[in-house]
């Protein structure tokens, strides 16, 4: 590889890395609890579960008392089920009978306990597991953009793999056998960052691919409707089954067939399949309809979902989908779920996915480690310095504190569970606020080695704790859980043990000579005489701003980034436009037939495609012919975007949000035009020399 293209894909890496290595770590760290979501959620009720199986409940009797207390007539109902849990997820759609129910009802959705028929609804059942789990999707920033950002987030961390796999290829193997700990940090960091993060790269690509495709799949989605002619109900319906709805006819006057009755039918059908939820159409009506569906063991097979649809009067079998037979659409979706959730295999894979979860935390913190120690040098100035050092601790002081403040917040949750109307605004509270004490004391006390041994410390005294806590809150000691078959909750005590003993191993293995290697402490910052430090670095700021070289950024990654800018803004301008389509599932333009008209197309070929076809091609091209074609378009295109910002302040002043992403976009076009004809101008003099 040339020296340019080296220079290329290891800056591109470097920025990529470091712009989402926060988000990147939030979302890994609080992944790998989320593996054990329903284990901790059983431990937080303290209670002993009767692991309730499909056949052995009377869901006859569910169904009747959801028809008591919520009058089912005409409504769509479905239950989730669960092998290993007393409740089960009940959703209800609003009634379709507005005859014999007038009044009409709303859509709910709550927990029912099969064991007193007691309900919660979402707020009230809220817990740290489902915090940890909508945590690792950034959940808690508001919607769409919280999910949105962790999408992209997992789709650069595609980006920074590949690129880091390119810059470290020649040197993989040899850092397996050249890594000692003993050595100068910076190559610590860096031998433990390229090993690990090789030992961990199926499971990180898996992870970006599949996060990704979660997240933002709205994007694919929309192209996706162009093979099913434009009909969006049609392709939701071929990538989503279960949600098709049957239009209410008329009531009926006779009596269903149990559904527990169809349940065993279902068993009966399918072998080695558990039945994960079942859904009644119509209830009531005559058109009234059971749908079945269930999952193969994973012990058989990795992938296989199966759904039969009933005519509840009858029995007879309308639609049967075998999971023995597979699916393109719906089993390639299924297969990405359970390698995301790692629902396969048992209690042995979830930990093995925990322990690459942390490993590829520990990448991350060691890429922003290589990072901070590369560029902590006597060369640089004090304003250099010291925004590398302050890099290191913000990221730091964020990341390797979610250790402590997470064991923190499930002692809160154990002592404290029951005791509040709204758990989810205590614990939302609770975790933040710790999180944000944690992180404003350690980056001002300014001293990454002094971090990352006291959340180690703290993070195992507390996780210590968790048992202990437990067992005095609740009686639920680990060793009575596993005398009792409570595999569920002696888990989680184990499993804060185990790790808690780790946190304390690696405490103790830090000594005081690995900071001394560190170019901190080779090169401190005095921080008590800023201003003396500062004063003696003015000359060597005013020297060096001299040079042209300094604060350089190479012409064609500037050019290359505005392009990439462009394109973010024109996407982020649709994205109102793919949220009409798909939360309403409708499209409010006049004259639409249900097709993607052509005049649609041309627009994307001649905004984001010519843009992202520029920016490759600047890659390669350097030939004047293509800098004044570069320019000319860059011209157009500018011109448009101030149009196009002038146009949307006097049509549409109310929508800030929209001005604001057209305006920084018409920013990046004109900063484009200039640094285009910049571009031009110094190769003309270099040409006239």
């Amino acid at each position: 590889m040339s020296k340019r293209n080296y220079s290329v894909f290891f800056n591109t890496h470097t920025v990529s890395g470091i712009i989402i290595s926060i988000g990147l770590y939030i979302i890994f760290f609080a992944g790998s609890f989320s593996f054990f979501k329903d284990e901790i959620k059983l431990w937080e009720q303290g209670k002993e579960i009767k692991h309730h199986t499909v056949l052995a409940t009377n869901y006859n009797a569910v169904l009747e008392q959801l028809n008591t207390t919520e009058n089912l007539q005409g409504r769509d109902v479905s239950i989730t089920l669960t092998q290993d849990n007393d409740k089960v997820r009940v959703r209800l759609g609003a009634t379709k009978d507005t005859i014999t129910n007038p009044k009409g009802t709303t859509s709910k959705f709550y927990y029912l306990n099969l064991n007193d028929f007691s309900t919660k609804n979402y707020q009230q059942n809220y817990s740290l597991s489902e915090f940890l789990y909508r945590l690792h999707f950034l959940d808690q920033i508001p919607r769409p953009i919280g999910l949105y950002l962790s999408g992209f987030i997992a789709f650069f961390f595609v980006f920074a793999i590949v690129t880091g796999i390119i810059v470290h290829w020649n040197k993989i193997i040899s850092n397996f056998y050249t890594f000692n700990p003993k050595i100068i940090l910076n190559r610590l960091w860096a031998d433990a960052h390229t090993a690990l993060g090789v030992i961990g790269l199926p499971f990180q690509f898996m992870y970006g691919i599949t996060g990704a495709f979660f997240m933002i799949k709205i994007f694919i989605l929309i192209p996706a409707t162009l093979l099913y002619g434009g009909d969006k109900d049609k392709m939701i319906t071929a990538i989503l089954p279960e949600t098709k709805s049957y239009k209410w006819q008329s009531a009926s006057t006779a009596n269903p067939i149990k559904i527990n009755t169809i349940l065993k039918q279902t068993t009966k059908l399918w072998e080695d399949t558990q039945i994960t939820r079942f859904s009644v159409s119509n209830y009531g009506g005559t058109n009234m309809k059971y749908s079945i569906e269930g999952s193969l063991d994973s012990k058989k097979r990795f992938a296989g979902t199966g759904r039969v649809i009933y005519n509840s009067y009858t029995g007879t079998i309308i639609s049967h989908k075998n999971p023995n037979k597979l699916n393109y659409i719906e089993d390639v979706l299924n297969i990405q779920y359970r390698l995301h959730f790692a629902d396969y295999g048992g209690i042995s894979t979830k930990i093995f996915y925990f322990i690459f979860g942390l490993l590829t935390c520990f990448v991350i913190i060691t890429g922003v480690l290589v990072y901070v120690e590369a560029r902590n040098k006597k060369s640089k100035t004090l304003k250099q310095r010291l925004y590398t050092a302050k890099v290191g601790h913000i990221y730091l002081a964020i990341c390797l504190s979610m250790f402590p403040v997470t064991a923190l917040a499930f002692l809160f949750s154990r002592i404290t569970y029951g005791t509040f109307e709204n758990p989810k605004n205590a614990i939302y509270w609770f975790y933040f606020i710790s999180w944000l004490v944690f992180t404003l004391y350690f980056r001002f006390k300014r001293d990454n080695y002094f971090t990352n041994k006291a959340c180690l410390l703290l993070g195992a005294i507390f996780g210590f704790l968790v048992p202990i806590v437990n067992g005095i809150t609740s009686n639920n000691w680990f060793w009575k859980m596993y005398a009792n078959h409570q595999y569920e909750i002696f888990t989680v005590d184990i499993f804060w043990i185990v790790l808690s003993s780790f946190a304390l191993l690696f405490y103790l293995k830090i000594k005081p000579s690995i900071k001394e290697q560190s170019s901190f402490y080779k090169n401190p910052i005095d921080y008590k005489n800023l201003e003396v430090e500062k004063k003696e670095d003015s000359i060597k700021i005013t020297t060096l701003s001299k040079n042209k070289k300094n604060n350089y950024i190479p012409m064609k990654t500037k050019i290359i980034s505005l392009w990439i800018l462009i394109i973010f803004g024109y996407i982020f301008h649709h994205i109102y436009g793919l949220a009409t389509v798909f939360f309403n599932q409708t499209v409010f333009i006049d004259g639409s037939t249900g097709e993607t008209p052509m005049w649609a197309h041309q627009w994307r070929i001649l905004m984001e495609g010519t843009a992202f076809l520029f920016a490759l091609l600047t890659l390669q091209l350097s030939k004047n012919w293509f800098k004044i074609t570069s320019l000319i378009w860059a011209i157009i295109v500018a011109l448009f975007n101030c149009y196009h910002v002038i146009e949307e302040v006097i049509g549409h002043p109310n929508e800030l949000s929209k001005i604001w992403i057209l305006l920084l976009t018409a920013i990046a076009s004109i900063l484009l035009v200039v640094n285009l004809n910049q571009w031009r101008k110094t190769a003309f003099i270099k040409k006239q020399s």
